[in-house]
């Protein structure tokens, strides 16, 4: 791995140290008191922008040693207060009054089209700081999530460089469709890939009515990312750099063994009363064996995957004066892949400025620009995989005459592919950019009365570039070609992509105190987004050899394709803000949204809310009692949309290359794909939210519970069938179904500080119940849709049991097909055609037997700081979930591959060993129809708890850092993934769970460590 671009920062930081100037060193001492003039013990004073500092004493006095100029801001910290914030001024003596504060009800919280402080805040937003995930090596921000949030669940299934993004649900899933949360970076639409993590100041998770701000996009939750910004006084340089290294959490284990691989097969025939496939004497000369090349014992997996390194490094300035604030940031990772030959490159540059032109306006320009390119094996992860699962222990990676070998031992796998050759050669490079940003104006009329305007965009382009080589796979022993991978020739395949999103909206805000103690704030909101996309595509094959890979070089069967499509929405948006004394709370929306997604007559739609709060603690009635400190209840009614369905659903499409026989010729024309219903409307969800939010113990412990249930209805989704006479392949888009997910939320927070030890520590658990209210008709697969039952519900036979006996199998029902004997699964028989048992199991007797969806989610962290030294620990976990995972490696010996380690003797049934965990060993094929037919003994319990991560540092003292003109030095270790506890076999419990495939790239644990110096 080329260390280029931690050279380069490394090189910045010091070029920049040489300009930033430090003032002479003094003393400035004080008293920190309470509002009933009590001296304030423990409290942490602080320079802001430096490390160190001073704790205020018994007596509440303070002493402080600083260099920093008179215009720098000093920091006043307990838990329990609101922080209070200086000028440092030039005087020698400074004296602070701190006032009592719930945690976190003065913090702003970014929400739609503006903030608010939690204090006055009526709806459920989650809120995730900077500090959650400093310094975590995390390449992808949806990561960031994990855990933090009540209510939303991030599952990332794959570790893959330029790959390994995170999937986030929030509240459940209310829909069959897509079920991704509306994302906007700096209020503009946007992806979470598209944002370095380390540029991120703060993450709004926005839950219930609130989300009908963003009307028709919002139903599946909005998630808020703001960057970071600079602050007024001296410019701070800051250089981050941090080296790791990575491994599969989890990999299946089969056997390495040649020998023990045959004899397991063999055992298989034998359980079938078929003879044996591999013969005493191959298996004695394979054991005998000496030649390497000719008698491998090949642990595939341990060649092609293992240890990789992975390397951040940012450089950021930020400061400003009175009238300009500015951040800009460069980051560069470079991260190797498990899988050899693989990386990804990732290039990041933001720049934020804000500029107070005078007294009335006020310009920014908020942008963001990521750059990316990976490399994987030319046919694909998920292609490896599965060749992977396939290929045996007795392949040998090279013949002796250094070319790819094969194997000379007779094999079920007739077509070797060796992963070698995909790893190694050819070619499989993507590059993507990106760029987010946005520029506005704010400007006040009148007092009170503001005027905005914002434009912004989010273009995206992606460049793939493949090349499969045609190789030849050599026999060890007779050094003759056995087979070719890509017979056919090698092929070049080129594609292209772009989308830019762009927006402009406007806004009047109107803000007004009456009588001191009213507070009316009403906004009007004119948006106009559109959205296109382009895309080109291009193959060739007929190629001399391998090394010219360009589409020019081939020269036979030159294919081509492209399209361009787009969507537009157009939206007026109202919101009405009011407080009482900050007491009672009131909001009310309203968005009225046209889309070009569905036709005119179901084109706009409104979607109002109401949220109120009542903070119960401010009532004269309260002031008297002990036990709250803060009590705030919530409630929100709401309607939101969602229109993720395609471009242009209620249009009947037509495809060109279309061939008709008129008489004796052959004619190309076009033709209908599809139907279409020309009806179809908005899919609403219906948003109702209950909340309580308490502070106790002198405000050390917070509590937020939520109580929440989301009706989806007119959820748009594609038919099932479509009767054969119709002639076309595509089925209509409709409004189908309704869907309803019931839960509650739980969170709380506990911050204290024991002698010189300041920790935290909190958790939040989060219950959904899912369940599809109306469907015309069953959707029914392994996976199925049915009313009254979870979105996606495992629909099979429900096993019993192991048949011990041949009477058992007599008495029992049983498939008509196939051959059922002792050691075979026995299935609980539930109906037949008449709708009773009848002895037979067939598709009558499938039943809901499990569902994908985690009915608990939760998280938990801890934070501890003492003398420089800091710890904190983040957890994640799910609970009541089920995943099928059946094919290769799971089920014996299917598509040639090969078995998992857990078959091996012993472990299978068999009459001497019946209280097994697994049925008697068979092939595949010859039990498709009974033990591996989609049935719930292969279903298992995906529930699993993650130490996400661990991180320690240690903040060198100041004094050691002066003299070198440094302000802060950290160093410290993380370990991401740290530990998993699950009862889930053969892979990783945090993947597809409705995908039954073990061909995955594996998650990554990650062991690093890195430093942070301010300057």
């Amino acid at each position: 791995m080329k260390n280029t671009g931690r050279a380069l920062l490394i090189f910045f930081a010091i070029i920049a140290n040489v300009y930033v100037a430090y003032g002479q060193s003094r003393t400035l001492s004080g008293t920190v008191s309470d509002n009933s003039n009590q001296p304030l013990p423990g409290v942490t004073v602080l320079i802001k922008g430096r490390t160190g500092g001073a704790v205020t004493d018994a007596t509440g006095k303070y002493t402080l040693q600083t260099d920093a100029a008179g215009t720098a801001t000093i920091v006043f910290r307990l838990i329990g207060y609101a922080t209070v914030s200086k000028p440092l001024g030039t005087a020698p003596t400074l004296n602070i009054t701190m006032e009592p504060d719930v945690k976190g009800m003065n913090e702003v919280v970014v929400v739609g089209f503006g903030t608010r402080k939690r204090a006055t805040l009526a709806g459920s937003v989650g809120l995730m700081k900077a500090d959650a995930i400093a310094g975590r090596p995390i390449t992808n921000a949806s990561q960031a999530l994990s855990g933090q949030v009540p209510g939303v669940w991030v599952n990332q299934t794959s570790g893959q460089p330029g790959a390994d993004g995170a999937s986030i649900r929030v509240r459940g899933i209310g829909t069959m469709g897509n079920s991704d949360a509306l994302v906007l970076i700096d209020g503009v639409v946007g992806s979470l890939r598209s944002v370095n993590p380390a540029d991120i100041e703060s993450i709004s998770v926005l839950k219930d009515a609130s989300v009908a701000i963003y009307g028709s996009r919002a139903a599946n939750g909005v998630i808020l990312v703001q960057t970071k910004s600079g602050a007024k006084g001296r410019i701070n340089l800051d250089f981050m750099t941090s080296y790791g290294k990575q491994k599969a959490t989890k990999l299946p284990e089969t056997p390495t063994n040649a020998v023990d691989y045959m004899e397991l097969y063999n055992q298989a025939l034998k359980n079938q009363n078929q003879p044996a496939y591999y013969s005493d004497a191959v298996i004695n000369e394979y054991r005998n064996g000496k030649d390497p090349y000719l008698y491998p014992n090949t642990d595939w997996r341990d060649l092609v995957i293992g240890p990789a390194g992975i390397q951040s490094n940012q450089v950021s300035i930020s400061g400003g004066e009175n009238k300009t604030q500015f951040n800009v940031s460069l980051g560069y990772t470079d991260q190797d892949g498990i899988v050899r030959n693989g990386n990804a490159k990732l290039h990041n540059l933001r720049a934020n400025v804000t500029t107070k032109v005078n007294d009335k306006l006020e310009v920014g320009l908020r942008t963001g620009m990521r750059y990316e390119k990976s490399r994987e094996s030319h046919n694909g992860a998920g292609n490896l995989f599965t060749e992977l699962n396939r290929t045996l222990p007795f392949y040998t990676p090279y013949a002796s005459n250094g070319e790819y070998g094969g194997t000379w031992v007779r094999s079920i796998n007739t077509q070797f592919r060796n992963p070698l050759v995909m790893t190694d050669e050819g070619k499989n490079e993507t590059t993507r950019g990106f760029f987010n940003g946005n520029a506005f104006l704010n400007y006040e009329i009148i007092p009170g009365l503001k005027f905005n305007v914002t434009g912004g965009a989010n273009y995206v382009t992606t460049d793939n570039q493949t090349f499969t080589p045609k190789v030849d796979i050599y026999n060890p022993k007779t050094l003759t070609v056995a087979t070719t991978m890509n017979a056919g020739g090698a092929k070049a395949l080129n594609s292209w992509e772009k989308t830019l999103y762009t927006t402009l909206f406007s806004s009047l805000t109107y803000n007004k105190t009456f009588a001191q103690d009213h507070d009316l704030t009403l906004m009007g909101i004119y948006s106009q987004e559109q959205s296109d996309t382009r895309s080109l595509g291009g193959s060739i094959m007929g190629f001399v050899n391998n090394r010219l890979t360009e589409i020019n070089a081939g020269l036979e069967t030159p294919l081509i394709n492209g399209t361009t499509y787009g969507w537009a929405l157009r939206s007026y948006i109202g919101r009405l803000n009011y407080s009482y004394k900050e007491k009672y709370l009131l909001e009310a929306i309203g968005r009225y949204d046209g889309t070009s997604r569905v036709s005119e007559g179901g084109r706009w739609g409104f979607f109002p809310s109401v949220l109120v709060g009542w903070r119960i603690t401010k009532e004269a009635f309260m002031q008297d009692q002990k036990i709250f400190d803060e009590l705030k209840l919530r409630a929100s009614w709401g309607k939101s949309g969602n229109d993720q369905i395609g471009e242009y659903a209620y249009i009947e499409t037509y495809k060109f290359s279309r061939f008709y026989p008129f008489g004796s010729q052959i004619f190309s024309g076009i033709a209908q794909r599809g139907i279409v219903d020309n009806s179809i409307k908005w899919e609403i969800g219906k948003k109702l939210n209950l909340g309580l939010d308490a502070g106790f113990l002198k405000n050390k412990l917070n509590v937020t519970f939520d109580w929440f249930r989301d009706n989806r209805e007119g959820i748009l989704y594609q038919l099932a069938t479509l009767p054969d006479f119709l002639g076309v392949p595509e089925k209509p888009t409709m409004n189908l179904s309704s869907v309803k997910n019931t839960g509650w939320e739980f969170s709380a927070g506990y911050n204290d500080r024991i002698g010189e030890v300041d920790f935290s520590a909190g958790f939040n658990l989060t219950h959904v119940k899912n369940e599809i209210t109306y469907i015309p008709a069953a959707q029914l697969g392994q996976n199925s849709n049915i009313a009254g039952h979870p979105v996606q519900s495992f629909y099979m036979w429900k096993a019993l049991g192991i048949f011990q006996t041949q009477e058992e199998v007599d008495k029992s029902a049983k498939p008509t097909t196939g051959t059922v004997a002792p050691g075979d699964l026995k299935f609980e028989d539930i109906s037949g055609p008449n709708g009773v048992p009848d002895g037979v199991i067939d598709l009558n007797d499938r039943q809901v037997v499990g569902k994908p969806l985690p009915t608990w989610t939760y998280g938990a962290y801890f934070t501890a700081g003492w003398k420089g030294f800091d710890a904190r620990v983040n957890l994640q976990g799910i609970a009541d979930v089920d995943s099928y995972v059946g094919g290769e490696l799971f089920f014996p010996f299917l598509n040639g591959a090969g078995i998992l380690s857990r078959w091996e003797k012993g472990s299978t049934w068999t009459p001497e060993n019946p209280g097994a965990k697994l049925p008697r060993l068979l092939q595949y094929n010859a039990s498709s129809t009974q033990n591996y037919s989609g049935n719930s003994f292969w279903l298992q319990d995906a529930s699993y708890m993650r130490i996400k991560d661990i991180q320690i540092g240690y903040t060198l003292p100041q004094a050691w850092l002066k003299k070198a003109g440094i302000q802060g030095l950290r160093v410290y270790v993380d370990a991401q993934n740290a530990f998993t506890f699950s009862r889930f076999e053969g892979i990783d419990p945090e993947r597809p769970l409705t995908n039954a495939s073990s061909a995955q790239y594996p998650n990554v644990r990650i062991i690093s460590g890195g430093v942070n110096v301010k300057f």
